[in-house]
C-alpha cells in the first residue's frame, strides 16, 4: 500500500501546482472563466464517477440535480435575501434529499431501465423549471442573482476560479478517501458482482443509495456555484445535452478513476472550446454540433477504450514497470477486506 500512498501524494502535489499556476500562466480572463466552468463540471463528474464507476449504476439525469441546486440557491438569494453562502449549502442539501427519494423509488431497477428512469427524471426537472414561472421565471429565466462574495473571494474571475477549484479539491480529497476506504471497496465489489458483494455481507441497497445521494449533492453544489457565478439562469443548460456531456466526461476520463473525472472534464471542455473556435470559421460547426461530437466520442471510447484514458495510461505505466502482478494481489486483498 505504501507505493500507492506515495503515488497518490505525488498526484495531489502535481494537481495543486497545475491549479495554482494556471491563472498565472494564462492571464486572459477568458481562460479564467473556462477554468471555472471546467471546475464546476469536474465536481459533477466526480460525483457521477462514484455512482457509475464505483457503485456500477447508470445515471442520465445528472443535469437535473445540477439544475435543482442552481435554482434552489438562486431563488433563495435573489427572491428571499438568503446569503449566497447559505444558499449554496442549501443548494447542495436539497438535491441530496431529492436524490434519496429518487434512489428509493428506482431501487429495483437495473441496466437500461435504470438509465431510462434517470433520463426521465432529468426531463421532469427541466420541464418543471420551465413551467414553474412564479418561482423560477420559466423560460425567461432569472436575473440579478447575487455573486458569491466571501471576504472578497468570488468578486473577480481569478478569485472565483480559486474558489471553485478549492471546492473541487475538497470534493476530490473526500472522494479519494471514500475510494480507499471500506466504503470504496464495497462500492467496487458491488460494481464487479452484486451477488458476490451480498455474499460477503455488503448491504448493496444501502451502498447504492449512499452513492446516489452523494452524487446528487455534488451536482447540486456545482449548480449552486454555477448560478452565483453566471448571475443569470434559464432552463436550457439543465437538460439532456448537459447530462450527455457529464456522462461523456466520466467515460472518457475513466469511470473507475476519481482522477479520470478531472481529466475528462479538462479534455471534453477543451474539445468544446476548439469547436467554438472552429465554428467561427466553419458555419456548419455551429449549433448543437457539440452534442453530436460528444456522442461520437462516447461511442468511440466505449468501443476502443472502455476503461477510459486514466486507467489506460495507468495500465501502460504498470506494464512498463512490471507491476501487474502486484496490482492483482492488491485487488484480491481489497475484495477480502470488504467484509
Amino acid at each position: 500500500m505504501l507505493p500507492k500512498v506515495k503515488t497518490l501524494r505525488k498526484g495531489v502535489v502535481v494537481y495543486l501546482l497545475l491549479v495554482i499556476l494556471f491563472p498565472l500562466l494564462l492571464a486572459d480572463s477568458y481562460y479564467h472563466s473556462v477554468g471555472v466552468i471546467v471546475g464546476l463540471h469536474a465536481i459533477v463528474a466526480i460525483g457521477l464517477g462514484l455512482v457509475m464507476g464505483l457503485a456500477g449504476q447508470i445515471s442520465l439525469g445528472q443535469a437535473g440535480f445540477w439544475g435543482i441546486g442552481a435554482y434552489t440557491s438562486a431563488v433563495l438569494a435573489a427572491k428571499y435575501g438568503v446569503p449566497p453562502v447559505l444558499g449554496v449549502m442549501i443548494g447542495a442539501i436539497v438535491p441530496g434529499i431529492v436524490a434519496f427519494i429518487v434512489a428509493r423509488a428506482i431501487a429495483g431497477l437495473q441496466g437500461y431501465y435504470l438509465a431510462m428512469a434517470t433520463l426521465a427524471f432529468g426531463y421532469i426537472v427541466q420541464i418543471g423549471i420551465a413551467e414553474w414561472e412564479s418561482v423560477t421565471g420559466g423560460a425567461n429565466g432569472m436575473i440579478s442573482i447575487p455573486p458569491l462574495d466571501i471576504f472578497g473571494i468570488g468578486s473577480s474571475e481569478v478569485s472565483m476560479y480559486y474558489l471553485v477549484w478549492g471546492v473541487v479539491t475538497l470534493v476530490l480529497l473526500f472522494s479519494l478517501n471514500i475510494m480507499n476506504s471500506r466504503v470504496g471497496r464495497a462500492y467496487r465489489a458491488i460494481h464487479k458482482s452484486e451477488i458476490a458483494a451480498t455474499s460477503m455481507g455488503v448491504d448493496v441497497a444501502q451502498f447504492k443509495l449512499s452513492a446516489f445521494v452523494v452524487s446528487g449533492m455534488f451536482a447540486g453544489l456545482s449548480g449552486a456555484l454555477y448560478a452565483h457565478y453566471m448571475g443569470i439562469l434559464d432552463p436550457q443548460p439543465f437538460g439532456l445535452h448537459e447530462s450527455i456531456k457529464f456522462l461523456t466526461i466520466v467515460v472518457v476520463g475513466g469511470m473507475t478513476s476519481i482522477w479520470g473525472a478531472l481529466i475528462g472534464a479538462v479534455v471534453i471542455n477543451a474539445i468544446g472550446e476548439i469547436l467554438i473556435v472552429l465554428g467561427e470559421h466553419l458555419p456548419w460547426l455551429k449549433g448543437d454540433i457539440d452534442t453530436i461530437v460528444f456522442g461520437a466520442i462516447l461511442v468511440a471510447i466505449i468501443m476502443f477504450m472502455p476503461e477510459g484514458l486514466v486507467p489506460r495510461v495507468r495500465s501502460w505505466l504498470m506494464k512498463s514497470k512490471g507491476d501487474t502482478r502486484s496490482e492483482i494481489r492488491s485487488e484480491k486483498v481489497e475484495m477480502e477486506t470488504v467484509s
